[in-house]
């Protein structure tokens, strides 16, 4: 099946009284919107392409994009004519919230299933406000007062119950990134990974772990770090773009920034490695 994607980042975002528009506030090491567009790349099988409607403001802040994926900016006042424009075109579509972070592959395809029989929505947790994410054809969508929220579609309960979450303060935001950290740790376990405390850890999307390492309670691993096999991190241990080697001990209350740990290096306790 052939469809394509629109993704929504039109709102203020007033609740996080911040000048980084919501939709660039990071999570999980990587900002908001990046997350609506992963999933909608994850999906089987995945979009012929995906359009970002945005604030005018973001032009140029908005992050690098995966191929395949094209970005608009829509004046004020101009929002509901965008939308309606952006699905207008015959074929499968499919419109998500860009503040809908949480998200999953298998919530999208369940809804463009649901769509094969009219205009399908999944609600967020106020089903007073626009759907999470809509799909149907696209003429059908355009013909709605509001693309996001149209009458007499069909619901399609998600995946998991927390994504009905929309990320629009920055509690939610604080909500969303532990749901985002246990995703992740999941992963790295069924790839080998031991976590002694989990719920105590901070680890970024890009960050890569080998097999047989044990990660102590309180560690943080951001942006593209890379952990070898068979190593130790001591507990409440911060590393940053690094790469530390296989079979590495890091004794604990490390900080290890932008540089490269030998393969088994010991580090004693409270060591600094990297730029200051």
């Amino acid at each position: 099946m052939s469809w394509r994607a629109v993704v929504t980042a039109l709102d203020e975002g007033e609740a996080f009284r911040s000048r980084v528009s919501m939709y660039l506030h990071p999570l999980a090491g990587r900002p908001l919107l990046w997350h609506a567009v992963s999933t909608l790349l994850e999906t089987v099988p995945a979009p012929s392409g995906i359009l970002v409607l945005h604030r005018s403001e973001l032009a140029g802040q908005l992050p690098e994009m995966p191929p395949g994926v094209r970005c608009r900016s829509v004046e004020e006042g101009q929002e509901a004519r965008a939308l309606r424009a952006a699905v207008t075109a015959p074929g499968p579509t499919v419109l998500v919230d860009g503040a809908a972070a949480l998200l999953t592959s298998a919530t999208i395809s369940r809804l463009l299933r649901a769509a094969q029989s009219g205009v399908a929505m999944v609600e967020g947790e106020d089903e007073h406000l626009p759907g999470l994410a809509v799909a149907g054809e696209g003429p059908a969508l355009a013909s709605a007062d509001d693309p996001r929220h149209p009458v007499g579609s069909s619901r399609v309960a998600p995946t998991l119950a927390e994504e009905r979450s929309r990320v629009v303060d920055r509690h939610s935001l604080a909500a969303a990134a532990v749901v985002v950290r246990d995703r992740l740790v999941r992963q790295h376990e069924e790839r080998g990974v031991t976590f002694l405390l989990s719920s105590s850890v901070l680890l970024d999307m890009d960050v890569r772990i080998g097999v047989d390492t044990v990660i102590y309670p309180g560690v943080v691993l951001e942006g593209a770090t890379v952990v070898g096999s068979e190593c130790v991190i001591g507990p409440y241990s911060r590393i940053v773009e690094s790469t530390i080697g296989r079979g590495s001990e890091l004794e604990g209350w490390n900080y290890v920034l932008r540089t490269q740990v030998r393969n088994h290096a010991v580090l004693d306790a409270y060591a600094r490695r990297g730029d200051e």
